[in-house]
């Protein structure tokens, strides 16, 4: 069997293939409002998100002020055993009264619960998806949580070896242009070699509105192709 290196476009395809499969899983056996899927580094910081259902407004609150005081951070998940984590277990109905992130973030977006699935690889989380029930919606039951636990080893041996080999975009040093997240997301749905109207599709955009994002993300790096802009950003 040939060992694909990180630099093999098919693995970026499996990767993201795998990644799709993974959300509709959870979205079928879970039923979450909104679905993230990041990485996360060694220092325990979250990166590289995904948003299905999702809107980017709330993304980006959560990242401009919020994501430190989330309960849920990853520095918390780390010292944690369990691979399926919940709000509840890290922020208990007593003490939301007294909790920043959960009254002025959480409640105003109408958020009723979190649920958060940790894809580990020796021991040290590297992914997780966070899933967020929105009201009406009525906070996860002890059959989802059971159904997400059921599915989470399967989620890990399906993602975590792909994620060995998916090579991180750069990070924004040495002069190069930071992306904006919609930036950064069709970046990666070039990389994995996708056509305009498959990133429309993808992200429930007009490909009108794809090829601007395409056209300034030329202008900040500096390319003409999306070869180009695939070498500035990942090789």
């Amino acid at each position: 069997m040939l060992d694909r290196s990180r630099d093999d476009p098919v693995s970026s395809s499996a990767y993201g293939t795998a990644l799709g499969a993974a959300v509709a899983a959870l979205a079928g056996l879970v039923r979450p409002s909104a679905t993230v899927f990041y990485s996360v580094g060694t220092d325990n910081e979250p990166s590289g998100f995904e948003l299905f259902g999702l809107a980017e407004t709330m993304h980006r609150a959560y990242l401009q002020r919020y994501c430190t005081l989330d309960p849920l951070h990853p520095s918390y998940c780390a010292r944690q055993t369990h691979s399926v984590l919940t709000l509840t277990g890290a922020l208990p109905e007593p003490a939301r009264d007294r909790s920043i992130y959960w009254k002025r973030f959480l409640q105003p977006h109408q958020v009723v619960d979190v649920m958060e699935v940790l894809l580990r690889d020796n021991a040290r989380t590297v992914a997780a998806f966070s899933l967020l029930r929105m009201a009406p919606a009525e906070a996860f039951n002890a059959d989802e949580l059971s159904r997400a636990r059921a599915v989470q080893p399967l989620l890990e041996a399906a993602l975590v070896s792909l994620l060995r080999r998916e090579r991180p975009m750069r990070a924004h040093t040495g002069g190069l242009p930071a992306l904006t997240h919609r930036e950064q997301q069709i970046a990666r749905r070039v990389r994995n070699g996708m056509s305009n109207k498959q990133i429309a599709s993808d992200l429930a955009l007009a490909q009108p509105t794809v090829k601007t994002h395409l056209l300034h993300m030329f202008r900040k790096l500096g390319v003409s192709s999306r070869t180009e802009l695939i070498g500035a950003l990942f090789l």
